[in-house]
């Protein structure tokens, strides 16, 4: 795949958020509504109406959880409550057979300003009673009050049955007005949960807190103080491994030059289950610069065989600042980093025919893992371009889209895209958000991914929660199965990939055949024929590239099956 690393800066302005208890009601079965697809791979489905994407959206991101067969998937969210002052209803959606329909419950609270939430559950959530968490909050408008509340899912899967909201308690001072909760529970101890909140709102005194259970959700200690996390730093995401190890990211103020200053990710941990944490430590991998702004909402973290993956968004820095995924290895007071930048890694470019493609990564990254395969993949929402950087491609609008490694982070490859478009005029500059699973399903060769997603009206913040699933491809998935075959069976390269003079392109051809060898430009102008006619077996040409302007090209071999690309690179 071609690297191809571009321009682009998000900036979304989303405001504050948060929820209160009712009873729930009678489910509501939603039937499996499929959109209109190009492949042949996915069931997208509506499973209901949102307020906006503070219904699905969390610090984590983790407002769906998905057994490790891939059959339950329950999903949080908040529908619209009609009240405008206090728009949400907090509600779940249960899937038993994949995603293909859904079974709404609820509301489980009052109507509320904001749903921000998060799930934590174990792969064998559909077969354990118990095993799932909901965590939501509840604040009216002004954020004067509030609470966070845990539900448990008792009976699944044959009739969920959700517990009284409970509260953490709060009997020491200061009083606690939380935003942006998370969840996590241990992978050795589906009984030992903890959550976190930052106490921002009602002129809180911007400390994290902690509180843990040891008996599934039913009782809670008292809020266990964590450090200060400075105003318009952000909240906490966190992640458990065995043993009582948990990590937490945040974001904050971090001053890097002289006077200058920018939010950016820190890393805290603790090795007693929650009772105690580090002092927080810097990434210091991550680039930082005047117009580095890494938000709240555009983080998240994972554990995984020994090793924590996060992820970031720097939205303020187009084309290298993010989102970025970093890797830890080592042990607990003695972790080693490294960094990929999904605007490089991940912005890759691929030709269908004689049009170029461009995939560019934006916006609401998550971390997910399957530990089968040992897939990590950072998902987040993508667009496809044709290769002028501004026509939308035949993946018209933004989609769910991703990086992804088999080995480690050794080698990365760019997902196709795992969605359908939510509409073909959407700039993508929209509001609309994705929230992935943290865990992939493995499903044959492929590891499958599940999302959440919500299309919303920027006019209106109305929209509609969709559920999609698709397995990791590379992109574009248009060409794969070509593509992968062209790439084995005629050994297309070209060398060197970085050339002020001569570069050679070689191919091997299984039989005779028509092929031509092209060089474009990057706008997808052609810039030279090298070779069109028969050819059979073991071929190379001399492309002089001494006549062309420093810069990026494509050199492309057009055959009778479909195209392959290599970038060269010219520097006089």
């Amino acid at each position: 795949m071609k690297r191809l690393g571009m321009l682009l800066l998000a900036v979304v302005v989303l405001g504050w958020a948060l929820p209160y208890n009712v009873d729930p009601v009678d489910p509501t079965v939603v039937t499996s509504r499929p959109r209109v697809n190009n492949s042949n791979d996915y069931d997208g489905v509506i499973i209901d109406s949102v307020g906006n994407i503070r219904a699905v959206l969390g610090s984590q991101g983790k407002s769906i959880a998905v057994s490790g067969g891939g059959e339950a998937i329950a999903v949080l969210y908040g529908e619209p409550s009609g009240n405008p002052n206090n728009s949400m209803l907090v509600k779940v959606a249960y899937s038993l057979n994949g995603g293909s329909s859904w079974t709404t419950y609820g509301p489980f609270s009052a109507a509320a300003r904001r749903a921000y939430n998060d799930i934590a559950a174990t792969p064998d959530f559909d077969a354990n009673p118990g095993e799932i968490f909901f965590l939501f909050q509840e604040n009216t408008q002004g954020y004067t009050d509030g609470q966070i509340n845990v539900m448990i899912e008792e009976n699944l899967p044959s009739a969920p049955s959700f517990s009284v909201p409970i509260v953490p308690t709060n009997a020491s001072a200061p009083t606690i007005y939380p935003w942006e909760p998370s969840i996590v529970v241990a992978p050795d101890d589906p009984t030992n949960v903890v959550v976190t909140a930052w106490n921002y709102l009602a002129n809180g005194n911007e400390w994290q807190y902690v509180w843990i259970s040891n008996d599934g959700g039913y009782s809670w200690t008292d809020s266990i103080p964590v450090d200060h996390v400075s105003a318009d730093g952000s909240c906490a995401a966190l992640t458990a491994g065995p043993g009582g190890w948990l990590g937490m990211t945040t974001q904050e103020y971090y001053t890097f030059s002289g006077s200058d200053s920018t939010i950016y990710p820190y890393f805290r941990e603790s090795t007693d289950g929650g009772y105690t944490w580090t002092a927080k430590q810097a990434l210091t991998v991550y680039p930082a610069n005047v117009a580095s702004q890494y938000w709240w909402h555009e983080m998240d973290i994972v554990y995984f065989d020994g090793d924590i993956w996060m992820i970031h968004n720097d939205i303020g820095t187009g084309g290298t600042g993010g989102p970025h995924v970093a890797k830890g290895t080592g042990s607990p007071g003695s972790w080693t980093w490294t960094l990929w930048s999904q605007d490089v890694v991940g912005a890759d470019s691929f030709w269908v025919a004689d049009t170029l493609f461009y995939a560019a990564p934006s916006q609401y990254p998550t971390i997910s893992v399957d530990p089968v395969s040992g897939a990590v993949a950072a998902v987040c929402k993508y667009n496809y371009y044709i290769g002028d950087n501004v026509t939308w491609a035949i993946y018209n609008g933004a989609h769910l889209g991703c990086m992804w490694t088999m080995d480690g982070g050794s080698n990365w490859k760019v997902s196709q895209p795992l969605s359908t478009a939510n509409t073909g005029t959407i700039i993508w500059e929209d509001w609309n958000a994705t929230e992935a699973a943290d865990l992939l399903v493995p499903n044959g060769a492929h590891p499958y991914i599940h999302a959440v997603w919500v299309h919303e009206d920027p006019a209106t913040e109305a929209g509609e929660l969709y559920h999609e699933t698709a397995p990791l491809g590379e992109f574009p998935w248009g060409v794969d199965e070509v593509s992968t075959g062209l790439v084995s069976v005629y050994r297309f390269s070209v060398t060197p990939s970085v050339t002020s003079g001569i570069c050679r392109a070689a191919f091997s051809m299984p039989a005779s055949g028509n092929v031509a060898l092209k060089v474009f430009d990057v706008s997808g102008r052609l810039v030279e024929s090298v070779f069109s006619g028969r050819a059979a077996g073991e071929q190379e040409f001399n492309i002089n590239t001494s006549q062309l302007a420093n810069g990026a090209y494509f050199v492309v071999l057009e055959t009778e099956q479909g195209n392959v690309a290599q970038k060269v690179i010219t520097l006089h």
